[in-house]
Protein backbone atom coordinates (compact mmCIF):
# COMPACT_ATOMS: atom_id res chain seq x y z
CA UNK A 1 0.00 0.00 0.00
CA UNK A 2 2.83 2.37 0.94
CA UNK A 3 4.65 1.52 -2.31
CA UNK A 4 1.54 2.32 -4.35
CA UNK A 5 1.28 5.74 -2.71
CA UNK A 6 4.96 6.40 -3.41
CA UNK A 7 4.55 5.45 -7.08
CA UNK A 8 1.42 7.62 -7.34
CA UNK A 9 3.30 10.56 -5.77
CA UNK A 10 6.25 10.17 -8.14
CA UNK A 11 3.96 9.89 -11.17
CA UNK A 12 1.98 12.94 -10.09
CA UNK A 13 5.16 14.97 -9.60
CA UNK A 14 6.39 13.89 -13.02
CA UNK A 15 3.13 14.93 -14.66
CA UNK A 16 3.25 18.26 -12.85
CA UNK A 17 6.83 18.90 -13.99
CA UNK A 18 5.98 18.07 -17.61
CA UNK A 19 2.92 20.33 -17.44
CA UNK A 20 4.87 23.20 -15.91
CA UNK A 21 7.65 22.87 -18.48
CA UNK A 22 5.05 23.15 -21.23
CA UNK A 23 3.89 26.60 -20.15
CA UNK A 24 5.38 29.29 -22.34
CA UNK A 25 6.81 32.09 -20.25
CA UNK A 26 6.89 35.55 -21.76
CA UNK A 27 8.68 38.73 -20.76
CA UNK A 28 6.85 41.55 -19.03
CA UNK A 29 6.78 43.60 -22.24
CA UNK A 30 5.28 40.79 -24.29
CA UNK A 31 1.60 40.12 -23.81
CA UNK A 32 0.86 38.19 -27.02
CA UNK A 33 -1.81 35.59 -26.56
CA UNK A 34 -1.02 32.00 -27.61
CA UNK A 35 -3.35 32.33 -30.59
CA UNK A 36 -1.36 35.26 -31.96
CA UNK A 37 1.87 33.29 -31.97
CA UNK A 38 0.45 30.26 -33.77
CA UNK A 39 -0.58 28.12 -30.82
CA UNK A 40 -4.28 27.27 -30.66
CA UNK A 41 -6.41 28.33 -27.71
CA UNK A 42 -7.22 25.06 -25.93
CA UNK A 43 -10.91 25.77 -25.29
CA UNK A 44 -11.57 26.14 -29.03
CA UNK A 45 -10.36 22.63 -29.88
CA UNK A 46 -13.27 20.72 -28.29
CA UNK A 47 -16.93 21.48 -27.82
CA UNK A 48 -19.19 21.00 -24.84
CA UNK A 49 -20.94 18.29 -26.85
CA UNK A 50 -17.60 16.49 -27.37
CA UNK A 51 -17.00 16.52 -23.60
CA UNK A 52 -20.56 15.47 -22.79
CA UNK A 53 -20.28 12.44 -25.08
CA UNK A 54 -16.92 11.40 -23.62
CA UNK A 55 -17.91 11.90 -19.98
CA UNK A 56 -21.37 10.34 -20.38
CA UNK A 57 -22.77 13.19 -18.26
CA UNK A 58 -23.87 16.66 -19.31
CA UNK A 59 -20.82 18.92 -19.36
CA UNK A 60 -20.47 22.61 -18.65
CA UNK A 61 -18.62 24.72 -21.27
CA UNK A 62 -14.83 24.52 -21.12
CA UNK A 63 -13.00 26.68 -18.57
CA UNK A 64 -9.66 28.16 -19.52
CA UNK A 65 -6.63 27.20 -17.50
CA UNK A 66 -3.22 28.95 -17.42
CA UNK A 67 -2.72 31.42 -20.31
CA UNK A 68 -5.12 29.58 -22.63
CA UNK A 69 -2.73 26.62 -22.71
CA UNK A 70 -5.30 24.41 -21.05
CA UNK A 71 -9.02 23.92 -20.82
CA UNK A 72 -11.21 21.72 -18.66
CA UNK A 73 -14.78 20.53 -19.23
CA UNK A 74 -16.84 18.99 -16.42
CA UNK A 75 -20.42 18.39 -15.34
CA UNK A 76 -19.52 20.19 -12.09
CA UNK A 77 -19.09 23.99 -12.43
CA UNK A 78 -16.79 23.91 -9.36
CA UNK A 79 -14.55 21.23 -10.96
CA UNK A 80 -14.48 19.25 -7.72
CA UNK A 81 -12.01 16.37 -7.42
CA UNK A 82 -14.92 13.93 -7.45
CA UNK A 83 -16.23 15.22 -10.80
CA UNK A 84 -15.64 13.71 -14.22
CA UNK A 85 -13.46 16.00 -16.31
CA UNK A 86 -11.89 16.28 -19.74
CA UNK A 87 -8.70 18.31 -19.99
CA UNK A 88 -6.92 19.50 -23.10
CA UNK A 89 -3.53 21.17 -22.68
CA UNK A 90 -1.44 22.57 -25.53
CA UNK A 91 2.32 22.01 -25.40
CA UNK A 92 5.54 22.97 -27.13
CA UNK A 93 7.10 20.45 -29.49
CA UNK A 94 9.95 20.04 -26.99
CA UNK A 95 7.46 19.05 -24.29
CA UNK A 96 5.83 16.59 -26.68
CA UNK A 97 9.22 14.96 -27.35
CA UNK A 98 10.02 14.86 -23.62
CA UNK A 99 6.67 13.21 -22.86
CA UNK A 100 7.44 10.56 -25.46
CA UNK A 101 10.57 9.58 -23.50
CA UNK A 102 9.58 9.88 -19.80
CA UNK A 103 12.26 9.79 -17.14
CA UNK A 104 9.96 7.77 -14.87
CA UNK A 105 10.38 4.18 -16.02
CA UNK A 106 6.96 3.06 -14.79
CA UNK A 107 5.23 5.34 -17.32
CA UNK A 108 4.56 3.28 -20.43
CA UNK A 109 4.33 4.75 -23.94
CA UNK A 110 1.95 3.20 -26.48
CA UNK A 111 2.06 4.58 -30.05
CA UNK A 112 -1.25 5.49 -31.72
CA UNK A 113 -1.75 5.67 -35.47
CA UNK A 114 -4.30 7.67 -37.43
CA UNK A 115 -4.37 10.77 -35.21
CA UNK A 116 -2.43 13.85 -36.33
CA UNK A 117 1.16 13.42 -37.49
CA UNK A 118 2.21 11.56 -34.36
CA UNK A 119 0.37 10.37 -31.26
CA UNK A 120 0.88 8.15 -28.24
CA UNK A 121 -0.73 7.20 -24.95
CA UNK A 122 1.06 7.69 -21.66
CA UNK A 123 0.01 4.88 -19.35
CA UNK A 124 0.68 5.40 -15.68
CA UNK A 125 1.05 2.65 -13.07
CA UNK A 126 -1.91 0.92 -11.46
CA UNK A 127 -5.02 3.04 -10.75
CA UNK A 128 -3.88 5.90 -13.00
CA UNK A 129 -5.71 7.21 -16.02
CA UNK A 130 -4.12 6.99 -19.44
CA UNK A 131 -3.91 10.08 -21.58
CA UNK A 132 -3.11 10.79 -25.19
CA UNK A 133 -0.50 13.17 -26.61
CA UNK A 134 -0.86 14.36 -30.21
CA UNK A 135 1.31 16.35 -32.60
CA UNK A 136 0.04 17.85 -35.81
CA UNK A 137 2.52 20.06 -37.60
CA UNK A 138 3.91 22.59 -35.14
CA UNK A 139 1.05 22.03 -32.66
CA UNK A 140 1.03 19.56 -29.78
CA UNK A 141 -1.51 18.83 -27.08
CA UNK A 142 -2.66 16.19 -24.64
CA UNK A 143 -6.18 15.07 -23.82
CA UNK A 144 -7.08 13.34 -20.59
CA UNK A 145 -10.28 12.04 -19.03
CA UNK A 146 -10.13 12.34 -15.26
CA UNK A 147 -12.59 10.49 -13.06
CA UNK A 148 -12.71 9.70 -9.41
CA UNK A 149 -10.70 6.57 -8.65
CA UNK A 150 -13.41 4.68 -6.73
CA UNK A 151 -15.64 3.70 -8.31
CA UNK A 152 -13.83 4.31 -11.58
CA UNK A 153 -16.59 4.61 -14.21
CA UNK A 154 -14.45 3.72 -17.24
CA UNK A 155 -11.87 1.04 -17.88
CA UNK A 156 -8.49 2.11 -19.22
CA UNK A 157 -9.48 0.81 -22.66
CA UNK A 158 -12.70 2.88 -22.57
CA UNK A 159 -10.73 5.98 -21.54
CA UNK A 160 -8.25 5.43 -24.35
CA UNK A 161 -11.04 5.03 -26.93
CA UNK A 162 -12.81 8.17 -25.67
CA UNK A 163 -9.57 10.16 -25.65
CA UNK A 164 -8.82 9.06 -29.22
CA UNK A 165 -12.21 10.40 -30.36
CA UNK A 166 -11.57 13.69 -28.55
CA UNK A 167 -8.05 13.94 -30.01
CA UNK A 168 -9.39 13.43 -33.55
CA UNK A 169 -11.97 16.17 -32.97
CA UNK A 170 -9.25 18.55 -31.74
CA UNK A 171 -6.91 17.73 -34.65
CA UNK A 172 -9.73 18.55 -37.09
CA UNK A 173 -9.77 22.12 -35.71
CA UNK A 174 -6.04 22.74 -36.10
Amino acid sequence: MHTQRRIFSIATCGFLLVSISAIRFTGAASHASPSTVGSPVACTLLTTADATTALEVSSQPGKELVNSTGCVWSHDPALADSSRRVTLVTHSLASFQAAMHPAITTIKIEPVSGIGDEAFYQLYPKDQNAFIWVRKGANAFDVRIITRLKPKPFTTEQEKAKEAVLAKAAVAKL
